[in-house]
C-alpha cells in the first residue's frame, strides 16, 4: 500500500463529500491525538508513602502526551491530571483521588475510544448530509452486510456488543421474514407449511431483559468500585446454562 497515494485519495474523497480544508485538518488532528494517546503509559510512583497513584512511565510517554495535547489543542498538564486522577463531587466539595496504573490506563483508553466514536459519528453525519439524505423520506435503499457471530480466545466488551448487534439483526430478520409473514398466513387462513427456524429471542432476553440480564448486571456492577466478574457472574449462571450460544458471547 502506498501511504502517500492513500492519503491523497482520502483527502480527495473528503473534498467530494463537502468536508472543507479546515475540517480535514481537524479530523487528522483528532486521529493523530488518538494515536499519540496510545503511546502514553504509566508506572506506579517510586515513593509509595506519598500516594498510591501513578506517573508517566518515562520520557517517551511524556513526549507522546505532549504531542497528543498539542494536536488536540489542550493543556498538557491538564490532560495528564485528567488521566491520572479522578475528581469526586461531595456535599463538602471536590475530592481529587490519584489513580493506579490500571485505572489510568482505562482512563486513557476511554478517552481515545470516545474521541474516535465522536469523530466517526461526525463523519457519518457529514457524509449523509452531502448525499442528500432526507430524514422524512419513506423510501430508501439499504445495504446490509452479512452478519456473523464471532468468538475469540479472549472476547472484549466491544466484541460482546458486536455479537449482541448481530443477534438483534438476526431477530429482526426472523421477525419480518418468518414470524410476521406466518402470522399473516394464519389470519388469512392460507394453507401453508410451518417453517422451522432458530429463534434467538432467549439469547436477547438473557442479555437485555431487566432486572437480571447481563447488561443490567453490568450497569449495577459499574456503580461500585473495584467490582470483578466473579461478583457478577454467579448471579446469571443459572440462566446461562439454558443456552449454549451465550458461551460464545461471553
Amino acid at each position: 500500500m502506498d501511504n502517500k497515494e492513500e492519503y491523497v485519495a482520502t483527502r480527495r474523497a473528503m473534498e467530494i463529500v463537502g468536508i472543507g480544508e479546515s475540517d480535514q485538518r481537524a479530523v487528522f488532528r483528532v486521529v493523530a491525538g488518538i494515536l499519540h494517546l496510545g503511546n502514553v503509559t504509566f508506572v506506579n510512583k517510586d515513593d509509595e508513602a506519598c500516594d498510591d497513584g501513578c506517573v508517566l512511565s518515562g520520557e517517551a510517554s511524556r513526549n507522546a502526551l505532549k504531542d497528543a495535547a498539542h494536536v488536540l489543542k489542550v493543556d498538557c498538564d491538564t490532560l495528564e491530571k485528567a488521566l491520572t486522577t479522578r475528581t469526586i463531587e461531595t456535599v463538602e466539595g471536590s475530592i481529587t483521588k490519584p489513580l493506579d496504573v490500571k485505572a489510568a490506563t482505562n482512563s486513557r483508553d476511554s478517552l481515545a475510544k470516545t474521541l474516535y466514536t465522536r469523530l466517526f459519528d461526525w463523519l457519518v453525519l457529514k457524509i449523509n448530509n452531502s448525499i442528500g439524505q432526507d430524514s422524512n423520506s419513506k423510501h430508501f435503499i439499504g445495504v446490509l452486510d452479512i452478519y456473523g457471530f464471532e468468538s475469540f480466545k479472549s472476547n472484549s466488551f466491544e466484541q460482546f456488543c458486536i455479537n449482541l448487534a448481530n443477534e438483534k439483526l438476526q431477530q429482526h430478520f426472523n421477525q419480518h421474514v418468518f414470524k410476521t409473514e406466518q402470522e399473516e398466513y394464519e389470519r388469512e387462513e392460507i394453507d401453508w407449511s410451518y417453517i422451522e427456524f432458530v429463534d434467538n429471542q432467549d439469547v436477547l432476553d438473557l442479555i437485555e431483559k431487566k432486572p437480571a440480564g447481563i447488561i443490567s448486571l453490568l450497569d449495577e456492577a459499574c456503580m461500585f468500585p473495584s467490582t470483578t466478574h466473579a461478583q457478577v457472574w454467579p448471579r446469571g449462571l443459572s440462566q446461562i446454562r439454558h443456552t449454549g450460544r451465550l458461551r460464545v458471547l461471553v
